[in-house]
């Protein structure tokens, strides 16, 4: 930036806080007057208040760091402990540079030499012999536009502490389960307040989480973090070729025990393939084509049903699963593939206790994930045995899946038409009523007795 067509006036309306902006414009109006070192003074004591507001913001956004530096700080404020505030007030232009990161080396080193300046200014025994420092109208005029530059105008980013808070935050109630809110609450809470330095190194932590499992906490939640990553693609686009050389590098380095879930991760990022070396495509190949279910699987490892190159090896895998591994597979992803095998295993239930355990575990997981065409099926098949139609939760079990469904994805009107039928063969309206209520509410009209006799 060329200082000297830099106009003042304008930049100070770049400065994010109002008490920040008073204090940089008692420098400003010292600076006019020809006062330059009472500028300098004014313009250090700006900068100062500067960082510990942008610490009350990132302290309150569970930055450990900053909160104890503000602890610290309204402490010594309160017990009038001025040794104690000139202490901190020295040392947090390095503090907010090697601890919490709210700066960046590059600007401690313009910033750090303003404290410089600042010093001989207020200081004079750190000048030479008696005589005063007479800082130059261009020297003071640069230190004006680098701490407007550098900190006042910036949004307080956060450093290490937002790994901390993404993963408690990843693991609780309050991070949003699907993918286009996931995008938007990643992208606002966490890649507008990262370090721009700083996006990369949190993409990698998200992508070693997908293909090593590390951090072990994180297990439980890898659709939130592949989406988080999937955010990070395409809402800091700036950070995806380095972050991508970084992910292929982990992928091609990786150990046998982890390549299913190297190939889960490349059911969600596809476009990595082609880009692995070859000797790793081969390994990866040979991994889905002699996986066992029967000896300590990664069912992760399904997921890449969904990927041309893989899709034969693991449908094989698919079809001949037992019951017990298709419920642990269901359990690690419900995917689309899974789903008719699932339903033919319930639809054989030979207990009605038996049925509604078989509905937990093998279809309960596919809520809020299920097409029109998925419930045909279930419809039709629900009705051929009676240990699972006229077992007694089964009606609440179906209605919870319905109610978690699209309008466009609730079963066709055949399905439901051929679905009354056989309720009407059994007796059963009563116990599913609810349900024909949820279809009759969203435009479905029961069949006549003619249209049903005209069917048998």
């Amino acid at each position: 930036m060329d200082i000297g067509f830099v106009d003042l006036d304008i930049l100070v309306t770049q400065i994010r806080h109002s008490a920040s902006r008073r204090y940089f414009l008692d420098a400003v109006k010292a600076y006019k007057a020809g006062a330059l070192r009472g500028a300098l003074t004014s313009l250090w004591v700006a900068l100062a208040y500067d960082l510990i507001a942008k610490y009350r913001e990132i302290s309150a956004d569970g930055d450990a760091a900053a909160t104890e530096f503000i602890r610290q700080w309204d402490a010594a404020t309160a017990a009038d402990n001025i040794p104690k505030l000139l202490s901190l007030e020295a040392e947090i232009l390095d503090h907010a540079v090697d601890t919490t990161q709210v700066i960046d080396g590059i600007a401690k080193r313009h910033l750090g030499r303003l404290r410089q300046d600042r010093h001989l200014c207020a200081h004079p025994a750190f000048s030479a012999e008696a005589e005063l420092f007479e800082p130059s109208p261009e020297l003071v005029r640069l230190h004006l536009v680098n701490v407007i530059d550098c900190v006042l105008s910036r949004e307080p980013r956060q450093g290490k502490a937002i790994y901390e808070f993404f993963s408690l935050d990843v693991q609780s109630a309050g991070f949003p389960a699907d993918a286009d809110s996931i995008h938007n609450y990643v992208d606002q809470r966490y890649l507008r307040r990262i370090k721009t330095q700083n996006v990369q190194n949190f993409g990698t932590i998200l992508a070693k989480s997908l293909l090593k499992g590390t951090p072990a906490e994180w297990e439980a939640h890898q659709k939130k973090i592949c989406h988080s990553l999937i955010a990070l693609r395409d809402r800091a686009p700036d950070a995806w070729p380095d972050l991508s050389t970084t992910i292929l590098r982990l992928i091609d380095n990786s150990e046998p025990q982890t390549r299913p879930r190297a190939i889960s991760f490349l059911s969600e990022l596809p476009a990595f393939w082609p880009q692995l070396q070859p000797a790793t495509q081969t390994a990866l190949q040979e991994t889905a084509a002699n996986f066992d279910p029967a000896n300590a699987p990664d069912f992760r490892i399904l997921a890449g049903v969904s990927l041309p190159t893989f899709r034969e090896a693991l449908l094989d895998v698919i079809e001949n699963l037992n019951e017990s591994q298709l419920a642990l597979a269901v359990g690690v992803f419900p995917l689309p593939d899974l789903w008719r095998p699932a339903v033919d295993f319930y639809a054989d239930s030979g207990s009605y206790r038996g049925s509604e355990g078989n509905f937990r575990r093998l279809l309960a997981p596919f809520s809020g994930h299920l097409t029109s065409g998925q419930f045909d099926l279930l419809l039709d098949k629900l009705m051929t045995n009676s240990q699972c139609w006229d077992a007694g939760a089964t009606p609440g079990f179906l209605l919870g899946l319905l109610r978690d469904a699209g309008i466009r994805d609730l079963p066709t009107r055949e399905a439901k038409d051929r679905f009354y039928q056989l309720i009407q063969q059994r007796r059963a309206e009563a116990e599913y009523a609810d349900i024909l209520e949820l279809f009759v509410a969203h435009g479905w009209e029961r069949p006549t007795l003619a249209e049903i006799d005209g069917d048998e």
